[in-house]
């Protein structure tokens, strides 16, 4: 009997478990640390692993990143068309992603608090942001339309209101809810002062 396939089975399942616990220990240590006060030796005695064995699964910074993002945005609330996608308006749009968006970042807020700043110095953690970006860009696009058409100037404005920096300082006094429902009516101004509403929305 060829037991070669089971144990190859086997020891992929031991690597992957194994690279699992390094990105569960990664990932809490961002979250105290940041990405840069956080070190392989401190990753590996978290995991309970050895450095070479942390540096064998990730050898560079920007694939632990990527590790960690990954597992990080598999459980954060979602943020996609689907979250407005019964707007019946271009404002009731904007308000759902708006609510969608700050229900995420209220969830990534333990890493946004240091990962926003390490951003500027971090190209591996500027992409992650600037993907983010645009896909958020994307996302207001297609919740403007067809209604309106989402202006350059729309775009960069709504962005500000939909980053870490907004939400930290609109949640500070009220609640998460009550954040977005200002941000949301922000979305919707910038919108209409912007924008150029097509025919079908001013009929």
């Amino acid at each position: 009997m060829n037991r070669r396939p089971y144990t190859k089975l086997r020891r992929a399942e031991a690597e992957a478990a194994t690279r699992e616990r390094i990105v569960r220990a990664a990932v809490d240590l961002h979250a105290k640390h940041g990405a840069t006060g956080t070190s392989y030796a401190m990753i590996a005695e978290k995991a309970g692993v050895s450095p070479q064995t942390v540096y064998n699964h990730f050898p560079e910074l920007g694939v632990l990143i990527e590790g960690c993002t990954g597992h990080v945005q598999r459980r954060a609330p979602a943020v996609d068309a689907a979250c407005f996608a019964d707007g019946r308006t271009a404002a009731q749009r904007l308000r759902k992603l708006a609510a969608a968006v700050y229900a995420q970042l209220e969830y990534l807020a333990p890493w946004m608090r240091l990962g926003w700043g390490e951003a500027e110095r971090v190209p591996e953690l500027r992409a992650v942001f600037d993907r983010g970006e645009a896909a958020l860009r994307e996302l207001l696009t297609q919740a403007a339309a067809p209604d309106y058409r989402a202006t350059p100037a729309f775009l960069d404005a709504a962005l500000l209101l939909l980053d870490y920096p907004a939400w930290k300082r609109l949640t500070e006094r009220r609640s998460r809810v009550r954040a977005a429902a200002l941000a949301g009516d922000g979305l919707v101004a910038l919108l209409e002062t912007l924008c150029q509403a097509s025919p079908r929305a001013r009929s």
